[in-house]
């Protein structure tokens, strides 16, 4: 019969792990994140404004412009009365789209927004309405703030 040999294994030494394409595939997500990554402006600079001794200069405040339309269609503007022409068509309150406009560059000039307050009485005709909301557009107001009034008669 035949002997058997007994098979001895070399002793090993440490066992050894090769991570060199580990290392490798790390860099390679390492440069993918960072070119595909963005910095947003609003998080690199956010424009603080700090506090001096200095006094700033406040820009003078401008009254609100108030508009009324009566129920007969009349027009007033901060008390003063505004001609209603008869004319059809786009610019039918030249008078009122001019005031509108002066006191427009006086906000513009001063520094604040335009506010104009519109008090239509719930009687009055729409179309004199609308033809003061195209005014407002026309010289591009739109802080606006629409109100109806009704009198009491009891």
């Amino acid at each position: 019969m035949a002997r058997k040999r007994k098979y001895r294994q070399e002793a090993d030494k440490d066992p050894e792990l090769d991570i060199s394409s580990l290392v490798d595939v790390a860099f390679l997500l390492l440069i993918y994140f960072l070119v595909t990554a963005t910095l947003r402006p609003d998080e690199t600079d956010l424009s603080i404004v700090l506090p001096t001794q200095i006094p700033t200069e406040n820009p003078d405040k401008v009254d609100p412009v108030a508009i009324v339309i009566g129920p007969s269609g009349n027009i007033t503007y901060d008390g003063d009365d505004i001609p209603t022409s008869g004319a059809k068509g786009a610019d039918r309150l030249p008078e009122l789209r001019s005031r509108l406009k002066e006191y427009k560059q006086l906000c513009d000039n001063g520094g604040s927004k335009p506010m104009v307050t519109v008090a239509a009485d719930d009687d009055g005709k729409t179309q004199r309405f609308i033809d003061v909301v195209n005014a407002l557009a026309s010289v591009q107001i739109k802080n606006i703030t629409m109100t109806g009034f009704r009198d009491e008669k009891e």
